[in-house]
């Protein structure tokens, strides 16, 4: 049974990842899917995924477990209409860690404090340790907001205050040395 999770898909800045794993073996692949502000090529999240099970090579008999989360809805009909047999479900650990840890390396390769990650799966906390970070710290020149009108949190909004008047206390929480 191969196995396909997600990672990335609720954090406000970078692509998504997807990691494809076969239980019986170990065998596993990940793949960055970059916002269309990060590249050119237009290749469909679908073909990307597709990629993950070609490199497994992935017969159309065995069995494909996707995680539940409506990020791989498409993905889903896609493998359907090409006779792929198909279930939704519960991932298991070693699976979502091959995924988690892929999009971590994708964020700390755009300079995100390598001391800083995701525990106790508290999504909603650390996404938004990364937003601040991104707002204060990103010194990149391409926006890796996930959409424009995220865009002006760096104008407006969500920690403005905090962010533009106090950021040698932020600068604090993220790199201790300082």
């Amino acid at each position: 049974m191969i196995e396909v999770d997600d990672a990335g898909n609720g954090c406000p800045i970078l692509g998504e990842v997807f990691a494809a794993r076969r239980m019986e073996t170990g065998e596993h692949a990940a793949v960055y899917i970059p916002l269309p502000q990060e590249t050119a090529d237009r290749t469909s999240k679908e073909e990307h995924i597709m990629s993950l099970l070609e490199k497994l090579n992935v017969r159309k008999d065995e069995k494909l477990l996707l995680c539940r989360g409506n990020t791989l809805n498409g993905f889903s009909h896609f493998l359907e209409k090409r006779g792929y047999h198909v279930e939704r479900g519960k991932i298991s650990e070693e699976t979502d860690q091959i995924a988690e840890a892929f999009f971590m390396e994708c964020l700390y390769e755009i300079g995100f404090p390598r001391d800083l990650s995701l525990s106790d799966r508290a999504y909603y906390e650390f996404y938004q340790m990364v937003k601040i970070w991104y707002i204060c710290f990103y010194n990149g020149k391409q926006n890796l907001f996930k959409s424009d009108r995220k865009g002006n949190v760096k104008r407006r909004g969500f920690m403005h205050n905090p962010v533009y008047h106090y950021p040698q206390v932020l600068g604090m929480l993220f790199y201790h040395d300082q």
